[in-house]
């Protein structure tokens, strides 16, 4: 497979979208290709987190569980980025990924993509910048989450007489 899809692909993701081309064309020359045939796990939920993948062609299924246990799925396909997470610390695997049918991802390193943040100051701002955004969304969600708390806690009140 040549490089290009991977290129093209790597240039959607914010983590990679604030590098020029022939920095592009090293990430995806110096990343691991992995095939995996359908049904092969790519990792599994407790596993050691040190890399992300890219999938370049075919469709996973990510697998975890709910608070209640129950089993949840999430379809996964060409272009999406499995486990980003793990390019910025070391965690365990809180899901499973398999194969669903052939399988091509570019494994991202961590060691890999760390080394590339300190060569490439401008890729550094934009994963600082992606981080920022996630972390204001994540403010926005909580916050609204305290407000639904704060209406259904004095709901709860009212109907008990306390307010």
């Amino acid at each position: 497979m040549s490089l290009e899809p991977a290129i093209e692909m790597l240039k959607r993701h914010e983590l990679f979208s604030g590098l020029d081309p022939v920095r592009l064309e090293v990430v995806a020359f110096t990343c691991e290709r992995r095939e995996y045939t359908p049904g092969a796990t790519l990792f599994e939920a407790g596993d050691e987190a040190d890399c992300a993948y890219l999938i370049l062609d075919g469709e996973a299924a990510m697998l975890a569980r709910d608070e209640s246990g129950a089993a949840q799925a999430l379809r996964l396909d060409r272009g999406d980025l499995i486990g980003e997470t793990a390019l910025f610390e070391p965690r365990q695997r809180l899901t499973t990924v398999r194969a669903v049918s052939s399988l091509h991802t570019l494994r991202i390193g961590r060691d890999m993509f760390q080394r590339l943040i300190g060569e490439f100051p401008e890729m550094a701002g934009a994963v600082a910048s992606r981080l920022a955004g996630r972390l204001s969304a994540l403010g926005e969600e909580l916050s609204a989450l305290g407000d639904r708390l704060d209406a259904n806690t004095s709901k709860m009140k009212k109907r008990q007489g306390c307010g």
